[in-house]
């Protein structure tokens, strides 16, 4: 897994959104384009989630993360070293959380990354 992308893992799984955005931006100007739409996937959580957290908004949050499930899509079951698919079920739950109870914090999805090449 290239050292970018995991760097932007962490940062992501500590709740550091914006650190993780930055992170993926500079990996994303170096990859190749056939990695771009997922990395825009992952940039676009990233946003989304700190839009969430750092300034309790709840629809835009909501919108940007489905509209990342929609990218990653293609991606199942893992792409990358990342496992989309429960990262995928982790975000819709978390949307779906968001919108019954704009008001509660519900849990932050969590990136998993394969071990050994295994899913």
């Amino acid at each position: 897994m290239d050292a970018r992308l995991r760097e932007g893992i962490g940062l992501f799984n500590d709740g550091h959104y914006f650190a993780a955005h930055e992170a993926w931006e500079d990996f994303y100007q170096r990859a190749e384009e056939a990695h771009k739409p997922f990395i825009e996937a992952l940039i676009q959580m990233a946003a989304a989630f700190r839009m969430r957290v750092d300034f309790g908004e709840v629809k835009g949050p909501v919108r940007a993360a489905r509209q990342a499930l929609i990218r990653l899509e293609n991606y199942r079951p893992a792409y990358l070293g990342v496992k989309v698919t429960p990262l995928m079920a982790a975000v819709e739950q978390w949307a779906e959380a968001s919108e019954k109870d704009g008001a509660a914090a519900p849990k932050m999805p969590k990136i998993s990354v394969q071990r050994f090449g295994l899913f």
